[in-house]
């Protein structure tokens, strides 16, 4: 007999989970959380920077106690090139510890309770776990990049997954307002510096070998400090089926990620909000369809920048990022934190990018395989 019977089940105590959790519960559903750790918020595998937008725009409130410090600007740079973006407030530092812990406030988690398997039987779920055995009537897989849920259930992705790693240095730096954002590669590839405003600095990359870029910045920029944290953690990038039966998935577990700046939280809240209106409605399809209304064309415009990007050489790049430095001030009136495709499209439709375009498409013939398999990145 199964250990415990839930009507719903959400995999993964992490803040899209849990915030899933509460608004369930708010919409008088009691779900239960299955989490593989012995607590929340940790071990944290995020940068920790939201739109500050954020926080007067999800349907619950988020728990801006966990604000530790607000961000004016970037510094961003590329291959000896180097720009500037300016706009107050435009985001703010969290204590992902805090953030996570705040938004778990009473909600029913097993912790320790690792997933091994789930599979569907006549009237629902069976989820096998290092704790047993559980049934629901619907299981939301909210497990992270490596979702187990995903795996078992046979969602269909064409996902890509990226290594992130991060340090937690012990360093006063001069512009506490400002991020500062290294390409290895734009726009998929990048080192970052976030100060936290209380003299620690978090020091991450994004890159085929982490490690190495990390240990390569920190020497091109002079960072030296006592490093308190370590952090690592998967990143994915595509797309994802998101209902299968009566399961789903949700945040990294469904690739809802930024494929340009590579955060989750925004999309990840969103498309919880989505889920709990389709289970209350009963009607699952309903996250399905509207999350694709509302997201999946800035999604493809950006996988296809990215997936162009990715596959151009050095020389094709400086011109495109010459380019963005030169009409910076056009990304700062008009830059949106959350959503990248209106910059992309303004940049792209104005006539002194025509030679940067063209030089992208010089590239792209000069790789037929690629830009066949670009085609199908197409923004429909």
């Amino acid at each position: 007999m199964p250990k415990k019977w839930a009507k719903i089940i959400i995999v993964g105590a992490g803040p899209i989970g849990c915030y899933l959790g509460q608004l369930l519960k708010h919409a008088g559903y009691n779900p239960l959380l299955l989490e593989e750790h012995p607590e929340v918020g940790k071990p944290v595998s995020c940068a920790g920077i939201l739109g500050k937008g954020l926080f007067e725009e999800t349907k619950l409130p988020m728990p801006k106690k966990s604000i530790i410090n607000n961000i004016d600007g970037a510094i961003i740079s590329y291959n000896g090139y180097k720009f500037e973006l300016h706009r107050q407030g435009v985001a703010v530092i969290v204590d992902r510890a805090v953030f996570d812990k705040e938004l778990s406030h009473k909600l029913d988690i097993e912790f320790k309770t690792e997933l091994q398997d789930v599979s569907q039987i006549k009237d629902g779920y069976l989820l096998k776990t290092n704790n047993g055995e559980y049934y629901a009537d619907l299981v939301i897989g909210a497990d992270g990049p490596n979702s187990r849920v995903r795996k078992s259930l046979g969602f269909v992705s064409d996902m890509k997954l990226y290594r992130g790693y991060q340090y937690r240095v012990r360093l006063d730096v001069a512009n506490q307002d400002m991020v500062m954002v290294d390409y290895v590669k734009p726009f998929s590839m990048f080192t970052w510096l976030i100060p936290e405003g209380n003299g620690i600095v978090r020091v991450g990359t994004i890159a085929h070998n982490p490690y190495q870029e990390l240990q390569n910045f920190m020497k091109k920029t002079n960072i030296s400090g006592e490093i308190i944290e370590k952090n690592a953690g998967a990143i994915p990038i595509g797309t994802c089926e998101l209902v299968r039966g009566d399961a789903a998935l949700v945040g990294d577990a469904a690739c809802q990620v930024k494929p340009i700046t590579s955060g989750g939280i925004y999309y990840g809240l969103k498309a919880a909000e989505l889920l709990a209106e389709a289970i209350k409605l009963g009607n699952l399809e309903y996250y399905q369809t509207t999350w694709a209304r509302e997201f999946e064309q800035e999604i493809k415009t950006c996988l296809l920048l990215r997936n162009i990007t990715e596959n151009m050489g050095e020389d094709v790049l400086k011109k495109l990022f010459e380019y963005i430095k030169d009409n910076s001030n056009l990304i700062e009136k008009i830059g949106d934190f959350e959503n990248h495709s209106s910059v992309i499209w303004s940049l792209f439709s104005n006539p002194r990018t025509y030679p940067t375009i063209g030089a992208l498409i010089m590239g792209l013939v000069k790789n037929p395989k690629f830009l066949f398999s670009s085609l199908f990145r197409m923004p429909r």
